[in-house]
């Protein structure tokens, strides 16, 4: 049985969503689903006839641009590509290219997402910063309108929930933060001990302190549907996006339903992050 969610503090949905937004995907530990929730994040707001520009920081090798990036006639990734199309690309490890970060608003969207690599925090501290902190570019930012969300994705792992601490850590409040439980290992809160909170074989409590932190300071927290492992991995081995998965001969019937489940739990998972990514309830 899940537990209830912490109070988070009140606050004005329709004054959050008339705000600009950079979206970053982000946890340091590696492997806990930020792309492939990325990619159901762009790809369900773009059917949905939202514009958004997005990024992929894991180069051309990236699993978001390998499924959502545009494609020539010939089936190859474009080399350029139109981020509001399909799905702009760089190194956020290289010195040369990590300021596309803070650069991409130069065009002035609405919404931005960008899928950030494990292990990137410390590169951003460099964008502005010199490596001491984010404090600067976040004031970049916000000069140019523009309010941080972070989506930290989050998988059972110890590491997961100690890169929500740091994000805190480093931004506080100066950034909207919302937790996405990625449902694929496991269910909570048994399966994520370190997130929830657990009580160990000597009856001490461990954990939680991080997701109560999270919830004091203003954040949501929501639930990532799982998908079926077959059923994903024959989408993801041919680059289909979730919204196109009933119309490309691939499934059969049962797993397309799988994928229609799968994109309404998460379209109604996704209701209270809205606002936090400049839609308006209802709107």
């Amino acid at each position: 049985m899940a537990t209830a969610p912490l109070k988070a503090k009140p606050r004005t949905q329709e004054a959050t969503a008339r705000v600009k937004r950079v979206v970053l995907v982000a946890n340091e530990k590696g492997g806990v689903g930020k792309s492939v929730f990325t990619r159901a994040l762009v790809d369900c707001l773009r059917a949905a006839g939202r514009r958004v520009a997005a990024f992929d920081a894991d180069g051309s090798v990236g699993a978001t641009v390998r499924v959502l990036g545009a494609r020539g006639v010939d089936g190859a990734l474009e080399r350029v590509q139109d981020p509001v199309l399909g799905i702009g690309f760089y190194d956020g490890r290289s010195e040369n290219e990590r300021n596309i970060l803070l650069d991409s608003i130069e065009t002035g969207e609405a919404l931005y997402v960008h899928d950030l690599a494990g292990g990137l925090l410390v590169d951003l501290t460099r964008i502005v910063d010199s490596g001491e902190g984010l404090d600067g570019l976040l004031d970049a930012f916000e000069a140019h309108g523009y309010r941080l969300t972070i989506f930290h994705v989050i998988s059972p792992d110890f590491g997961a929930t100690q890169s929500v601490a740091r994000w805190l850590g480093l931004i506080g409040d100066r950034a909207d933060h919302l937790a996405v439980i990625n449902l694929k290992h496991g269910k909570p809160p048994a399966d994520f001990p370190f997130w929830y909170g657990f009580i160990d074989a000597k009856g001490e409590a461990k954990g939680g302190k991080t997701r109560r932190a999270l919830l004091e300071a203003g954040g949501v927290e929501i639930e990532f549907p799982a998908l079926p492992s077959g059923t994903f991995a024959k989408l993801d081995a041919e680059n289909i996006r979730f919204t196109r998965a009933d119309k490309v001969g691939l499934l059969s019937i049962t797993e397309r339903a799988h994928v229609s489940k799968f994109l309404r739990d998460f379209a109604e998972n996704l209701g209270p992050a809205l606002p936090f990514l400049g839609i308006e309830a209802g709107a």
